[in-house]
């Protein structure tokens, strides 16, 4: 080559990696490539009448979200924030049914911002596993402070769905399943966690444990008859703080029951506790059968196949368990890892009670972050549901009602079911058999009723489902 050939190569090459240079200068993009969104595409999901997926490209890598609303509605909602990429796929997730939306999409690369036109979709009725909510009564002066509260539930028939519905009863977000959804529980990371099951799988059991985001994808799903997870699950699966995944599950021991009239080689079936990783793999599991005596009970022929019939268990911040036993009226707390009981709560247990706490048939005992125990008294013996909170010193061994929030006979409700605290002076409650979600203030005056048509088990308020705006980045 000559000279002069390679000194125009050489500015030619030098002039190549200037604009290369400047090109990824933020300034410089922004001046010769202003950020614009280039091609939006819109899908609606069959399987799923309130959740869509848009495809946003843009002409250079950015993060994008979409703000939508409905048409003449005041609020506006919105997505996640996306990755950055020049192509990002965004979920809808929260809508209702038969409505008029309006959408545009955001797009941020560092504080540049680009908007595109405003574009519209609607909603279709939902047909899948999906029962009517029908606010029932809603106390004026308490209206105001329900407003943008959400609430997750389930669908325990055939065909089952995790239900979203927000203060007015309508279904934001669900996802329907061919099995009945027997529990579910929203977790830390504002996925949904669930056990699964045919209908005819008794006391809320089921044969998979299911954890799905809100756009739907399956996140985990631990099956019976694969890896470790050799038994099937019931009534409470949750995450602990070591983001292991815990549940109730079936256990089943051979005892001889011949001297109380049964056989030599007879089968109890009782429950336990498993925990698993993230990756199904099993941690750590307990069971009543290594604990409790069969032939104390002097009715064991007819409850060999259900023992006490355990109904709740919650993790502490310690490690230890609760656990809740439906037929002894007691709530039990277990060691981890040694799996010693520590005490028994309730009927005939370690702490003296009076009459008036005594409970029975309880459901869905945990501890509330003042350190207080609160669970569901179905109150099979009295026929009186209440909302029942204990204060305990577990060195001592005494126990004083923190409060007892009885509810009216129409809501008895002898199985199934949940209470919880929404805050400092009002309770929520899942009420199975009349099939009503309540809050009530700690006399037990109804603020708030949700009729319900189907066979919900639990109620919970969820944090984080309606996502702030996206800040700058």
């Amino acid at each position: 080559m000559s000279k002069k050939g390679k000194i125009i190569l050489f500015w030619f090459t030098a002039v190549l990696l200037l604009a290369g240079i400047l090109g990824e200068m933020p300034a410089v993009q922004r001046l010769l490539w202003p950020l614009t969104v280039k091609d939006i595409k819109f899908f609606h999901i069959p399987e799923n009448r309130l959740r869509f997926k848009v495809s946003v490209t843009t002409n250079r890598k950015s993060k994008a979200y979409l703000r939508y609303w409905t048409v003449n509605g005041k609020d506006t909602l919105y997505t996640a924030l996306s990755a950055e990429a020049k192509v990002n796929t965004l979920f809808i997730t929260n809508t209702v049914a038969n409505t008029d939306y309006r959408f545009e999409v955001v797009a941020m690369k560092g504080t540049e911002v680009a908007k595109s036109k405003e574009h519209g979709f609607q909603t279709e009725s939902i047909y899948q596993a999906t029962p009517y909510f029908d606010l029932a009564y809603v106390d004026p002066d308490f209206a105001g402070k329900m407003k943008g509260k959400y609430f997750l539930t389930q669908i325990l028939t055939e065909p089952g769905s995790m239900v979203i519905i927000d203060d007015r009863g309508n279904i934001v977000w669900y996802q329907p399943f061919k099995k009945g959804v027997k529990v579910t529980h929203w977790t830390p990371h504002h996925t949904v966690l669930a056990i699964i099951g045919a209908e005819k799988i008794v006391s809320s059991g089921g044969d998979e444990i299911i954890e799905v985001d809100l756009s739907g994808k399956v996140l985990r799903n631990f099956k019976v008859g694969k890896g470790d997870m050799d038994k099937r699950v019931h009534h409470e699966v949750r995450y602990d703080k070591d983001k292991n995944i815990y549940a109730l599950t079936f256990d089943k021991k051979g005892f001889d029951l011949s001297t109380v009239g049964g056989i030599k080689r007879d089968t109890v079936h009782g429950d336990g506790i498993v925990m698993f990783n993230q990756a199904g793999k099993k941690q750590w599991e307990w069971s009543v059968l290594d604990h409790l005596d069969p032939l104390k009970d002097t009715l064991i022929l007819k409850h060999k196949k259900d023992w006490v019939h355990a109904n709740s268990v919650f993790r502490d911040k310690e490690g230890n368990f609760l656990i809740s036993y439906r037929d002894l009226n007691q709530v039990w707390k277990i060691s981890y890892p040694s799996g010693k009981v520590i005490w028994k709560f309730g009927e005939g247990g370690d702490f003296p009670l009076k009459d008036n706490e005594l409970f029975s048939g309880q459901h869905a005992a945990h501890w509330l972050n003042d350190g207080s125990l609160l669970f569901l008294d179905n109150g099979m013996k009295k026929h009186l549901t209440r909302g029942i909170s204990f204060v305990l010193d577990e060195q001592h061994k005494t126990a004083s009602a923190k409060f007892i929030v009885p509810l009216g006979k129409d809501y008895f409700t002898p199985a199934k079911g949940n209470v919880s605290l929404m805050d400092t002076n009002t309770l929520m409650f899942c009420l199975t058999d009349p099939r009503s979600f309540l809050i009530t203030d700690l006399k037990g005056k109804v603020l708030w009723n949700m009729e319900v048509g189907g066979d919900p088990y639990r109620l919970e308020e969820i944090k984080g489902f309606q996502l702030p705006e996206p800040s700058l980045q």
